[in-house]
């Protein structure tokens, strides 16, 4: 079974998409966690956490890099 890991974290769906489509134009596989929750219940988006970008394990420090390359990850 494959082990997937938190890489990042937004608040704002749109954010998220755009993260994942560069990552999956990267070919890494890309799941986003409470994507719907944090869509429907919008004021709660904070209290659980916003939405998280997952990807599989061995592709996270190559998509840590890619994100942080594109301006979605700060120093």
């Amino acid at each position: 079974m494959e082990e997937w890991i938190k890489i990042q974290e937004f608040n704002l769906a749109q954010d998220a998409y755009m993260a994942k489509a560069l990552l999956e134009s990267e070919e890494i596989h890309v799941f986003l966690k409470d994507e719907m929750s944090s869509q429907v219940f919008s004021l709660f988006s904070n209290i659980i956490g916003g939405i998280k970008l997952l990807v599989p394990t061995e592709e996270a420090e190559r998509a840590f890099h890619i994100l942080k390359e594109g301006g979605y990850i700060k120093d």
